[in-house]
C-alpha cells in the first residue's frame, strides 16, 4: 500500500501561493499580450485527471495554465534534478510540483526515485486533483510534437489500478506561442477532447505492453493536432514569413477576429498544412521562397518597420494626414508614458539583463527566469519608491498615490509604446519612398511565391 505523503502545506505556505499567483498575474499578463484558453469545460470535470502537454517553454508552460484556469489548483511534474536539497526543494514540493527523474538527470538512482513521484501522483489524484505531464518528456523550443515517451502511458495505467471506481481521464492540451520569449508575444492553451482510460481495460488486463502502445497510439495524434506541427525543421522560417505575410489577410477574409487566439491558431494551422504541403511536392519553390523571406525580413528590421506598412491590403492608413493625427495624440499620451518609465523601465532592464546573464544557451528558459526576476525586482522597486516618498512627505496617501500613479502609468505604456513604434514606422515609409518601392517589389515577389504553394 502506497505510503500517505503529506500533500497540502501548512496554511502559511497556501497564502503565500495565493499572494505569488496573484503577483505574477500582473508580471505574466505584462510580459504576454494575450493568454487565451480553449475548451476550459473539458478541465472543469469533477474527479482525477492527467493533463497530456507539450513543452517549448520551461516552466512558463504549467505557470501559464494554470494562470487561465484559476481557480483550479493543478499540480505538475517537474525535472528531478531542479530539486536540489534545501528549502527551495522542500517549498516547490509543499505547493505541488512532484519531481520526476529522467535517465539522463539522475540515472538509474534518480529512476529508483521516481516510485516516491508515482506514489505521490497517485495520492494527488485519490484527491482528485489534476496534474500536467509533459509527455514528449523534453523541453525544446519548437513548433512540432516530439514522440511521446512509453513512461506517461506506464504513469496512467499504474494511476488507474490505484484509484477507487478505476475513474481517470486524461485530457491532452496543446500550448502555442507566437514568439516564446518575446515580450508582449501570445499563449494560447487549446484543450482537446478527453481519453476515457477505463477505454483500454480489457487490453490493459491482458496484455498491459500492447494497452500502453495503443494508449500512446491514441494519443500522439490528438496532441499533434491540437498544436501548429511543422514537420520538417528545416522550414519553421517559412512558416514564419508565411504567417507574417499572409496572417492578418487570411484571418480578415473569413470573417476572424485576430484577437481571439483560437482564430489565430485557425489560420496557423492552415499556414502550415500549406508550407508541409509545399515542402512534400515544390521544395524548390519553398527554398526560393526562404531565400527571398529572408532578405526582406532582414531589411524591414533594419528599417525598424513591420509588414503591415508594405501590405496593400492594410497600409491605406499610411498618410500624411494620419501620421499627424497620430503625432497629435502622442503628444498627449507622452506625459503618461515616461511617468511609466520613470517608475518602471530600471526593474525592468535589470530582469533582462539578469536573464542573459544567467542564460547562455537554453533559450527555453528565458521567460520563466524573466518573469521570476520580474516578480522580485518589481516589488522591490515599489517597494523603494513607497520608502522614498513616505519619508519625504508628511501622510502615507502621498506614496500610495506615486506608487498607484507608476503601476497605472506602467500598464499604460505597454499599450502606447507600440502606437510609438507604429507611428515611426509610417514616417520612414512617408520619408523614404525609394525604400517603400524596393520593398513592394520584394513583397510582391514573395506573394507570387506564396501563391504557388
Amino acid at each position: 500500500m502506497a505510503e500517505k505523503l503529506p500533500i497540502f502545506a501548512p496554511t502559511i505556505l497556501l497564502m503565500v501561493w495565493h499572494l505569488l499567483k496573484y503577483w505574477n498575474v500582473f508580471i505574466l499578463a505584462a510580459f504576454y499580450k494575450r493568454i487565451q484558453i480553449k475548451n476550459l469545460k473539458n478541465l472543469q470535470v469533477k474527479g482525477p485527471v492527467i493533463i497530456a502537454m507539450n513543452h517549448p517553454n520551461a516552466f512558463t508552460d504549467p505557470i501559464g495554465l494554470t494562470y487561465v484556469t484559476y481557480p483550479l489548483r493543478l499540480k505538475y511534474l517537474a525535472r528531478g534534478d531542479a530539486f536540489k536539497p534545501g528549502l527551495l526543494a522542500w517549498l516547490l514540493e509543499q505547493i505541488g510540483i512532484v519531481p520526476i527523474y529522467r535517465i539522463q538527470d539522475g540515472g538509474l538512482e534518480g529512476l529508483k526515485k521516481n516510485e516516491k513521484a508515482y506514489e505521490r501522483v497517485n495520492h494527488l489524484l485519490k484527491k482528485n486533483f489534476k496534474i500536467i505531464v509533459f509527455a514528449e518528456g523534453i523541453c525544446v523550443q519548437e513548433r512540432r510534437l516530439r514522440p511521446l515517451k512509453k513512461g506517461v502511458a506506464r504513469m496512467v495505467f499504474g494511476a488507474y489500478e490505484t484509484l477507487p471506481h478505476n475513474q481517470l481521464t486524461v485530457v491532452p492540451i496543446g500550448v502555442n506561442y507566437s514568439k516564446p520569449n518575446k515580450f508582449r508575444s501570445t499563449i494560447f492553451y487549446n484543450v482537446g477532447e478527453p481519453i476515457y482510460v477505463k477505454d483500454f481495460e480489457a487490453v490493459y488486463k491482458e496484455n498491459p505492453a500492447k494497452a500502453n502502445n495503443l494508449f500512446l497510439q491514441a494519443l500522439e495524434p490528438k496532441m499533434k493536432e491540437l498544436i501548429t506541427h511543422i514537420n520538417d525543421k528545416n522550414y519553421d522560417q517559412a512558416v514564419y514569413f508565411m504567417e507574417a505575410l499572409c496572417k492578418r489577410n487570411w484571418l480578415n477574409a473569413q470573417g476572424l477576429d485576430h484577437k481571439n487566439l483560437s482564430h489565430d491558431f485557425q489560420v496557423s494551422h492552415q499556414i502550415t498544412t500549406k508550407v508541409n504541403e509545399a515542402v512534400e511536392n515544390k521544395t524548390e519553390i519553398v527554398d526560393e521562397f526562404m531565400r527571398a523571406g529572408s532578405d526582406y525580413f532582414k531589411e524591414l528590421d533594419r528599417q525598424g518597420l513591420k509588414d503591415w506598412l508594405v501590405d496593400p491590403k492594410q497600409n491605406a492608413s499610411v498618410t500624411h494626414v494620419n501620421l499627424a493625427v497620430r503625432c497629435f495624440f502622442l503628444a498627449l499620451g507622452l506625459p503618461i508614458y515616461l511617468l511609466g518609465l520613470t517608475g518602471n523601465y530600471l526593474p525592468y532592464r535589470l530582469a533582462i539583463y539578469l536573464t542573459k546573464k544567467i542564460l547562455k544557451k537554453n533559450v527555453e528558459f528565458y521567460s520563466s527566469i524573466f518573469i521570476g526576476l520580474a516578480m522580485a525586482l518589481f516589488l522591490i522597486n515599489y517597494v523603494a519608491w513607497f520608502l522614498i516618498v513616505y519619508v519625504l512627505s508628511p501622510t502615507v496617501f502621498y506614496p500610495l498615490a506615486v506608487c498607484t500613479a507608476f503601476a497605472l502609468s506602467a500598464w499604460f505604456s505597454l499599450q502606447f509604446h507600440p502606437y510609438i513604434l507604429k507611428a515611426r514606422g509610417m514616417r520612414t515609409i512617408l520619408k523614404n519612398k525609394h525604400l517603400g518601392e524596393r520593398l513592394s517589389i520584394q513583397r510582391e515577389g514573395l506573394m507570387k511565391l506564396v501563391n504557388q504553394f
